[in-house]
């Protein structure tokens, strides 16, 4: 008898044991649940659709697929893989139906027939659309499976690795950075350089830094972020910079993916100038002959201020010559490393004899 067969049987002498208790007194009515057990228990269960050789759940059934495979390829055929026409007779294996669990995530567009159990891609798998794929390797998508009708009920637990292509290269934002070092910079200080971004996978996503440079007083550090181990390029200053002898820098910094393609962009470092050299005047001592009838507004002298700094502190200068030249008024010219001073006269008095001013 089939199992369908066994458990009407079983269903026919619950029913016959209802009615000859309905006129039986309410002590006897109390005994139907027991009854029913033991209908339960002496049937011959052998045949049943909870039969061990059909378990509630099979263990997860495991495929792969590249991504951007043509769509309507096959991913898996589940009615094959399961032993399901081993497991279960002819009658039965034609009144099941197969439904994904749950709704399948955005960039993974899958299909499955209802009879044969057979899932196919319905549309373009991007590996990098999926969420749960994103920096992941490798990575794997539960596509969980339920057999109907209710009577045979089971869970086909699946597993699909979207495998990575190379289909994305790696780039910068900008083709160009400029870098802003101070020469009074300490070896080993670092700055942040442009980080490439790469949407594939770890596989074919971003692997290496190289940077190309004519000085060996800069260099390349190479970092790994602990939260999602991402490559961060830094540079790194290996010796002491002299603004005075080298004011910028031309560099390339260069990123490989795991397929060889590369990106570049073009970084040129400027060194900061830091106030490390004093100005000097073009004689330590002036000495000026004026007469008394000399017009105000006469030029009297020309006094040079140098710095070999390529930037002069003119707070600095203004201040020197305010104490040294406190009542002359400073006309200035700047002249790349030199400022020239015009000192010319304000006023002209006499004390004992003298010029003051």
């Amino acid at each position: 008898m089939s199992a369908i067969g066994e458990l009407s049987v079983v269903e026919s002498a619950a029913m016959m044991s209802w009615s000859s208790t309905t006129s039986s007194s309410s002590s006897s009515s109390l005994l139907l649940p027991v009854y029913l057990l033991s209908v339960f228990l002496d049937a011959d269960t052998s045949q049943f659709h909870t039969d061990s050789q059909l378990k509630p759940e099979v263990e997860t059934l495991h495929y792969s697929m590249s991504e951007h495979a043509h769509n309507g390829s096959l991913v898996a055929d589940l009615m094959t893989d399961a032993r399901l026409r081993q497991l279960l007779p002819p009658d039965v294996v034609h009144q099941l139906y197969f439904r994904f669990l749950s709704s399948l995530p955005v960039g993974a567009p899958m299909s499955i027939d209802r009879k044969s159990g057979m899932v196919h891609t319905a549309g373009d798998i991007d590996r990098e659309a999926v969420k749960q794929c994103r920096h992941v390797e490798p990575c794997r998508l539960p596509v969980d499976v339920a057999i109907g009708p209710a009577s045979y009920f089971r869970i086909i637990r699946v597993s699909v690795e979207i495998v990575d292509v190379n289909d994305n290269a790696p780039y910068f934002r900008q083709s160009t950075a400029v870098v802003l070092v101070r020469e009074s910079a300490s070896t080993g200080s670092s700055y942040a350089l442009p980080v490439a971004l790469d949407a594939d996978g770890p596989r074919y996503g971003i692997q290496r830094y190289e940077l190309t440079s004519s000085t060996s007083k800069l260099a390349l550090l190479v970092e790994s972020r602990e939260t999602d181990s991402r490559l961060v390029p830094r540079l790194t200053v290996t010796d002491v910079l002299d603004r005075e002898m080298e004011a910028e820098y031309q560099l390339k910094l260069t990123v490989y993916d795991g397929g060889g393609v590369s990106a570049s962009v073009d970084i040129t470092v400027v060194v900061l100038d830091s106030n490390d050299h004093s100005p000097q005047f073009d004689s330590q001592r002036y000495e000026v002959d004026v007469l008394e009838s000399v017009p105000v507004g006469s030029v009297i002298v020309q006094v040079q201020v140098c710095q070999s700094a390529l930037l002069i502190h003119h707070s600095h200068v203004q201040k020197i010559l305010s104490i040294i030249y406190p009542s002359l008024a400073r006309c200035i010219s700047n002249s790349f490393h030199c400022f020239t001073f015009g000192l010319f006269i304000m006023s002209l008095s006499r004390h004992g004899g003298g010029i003051n001013n």
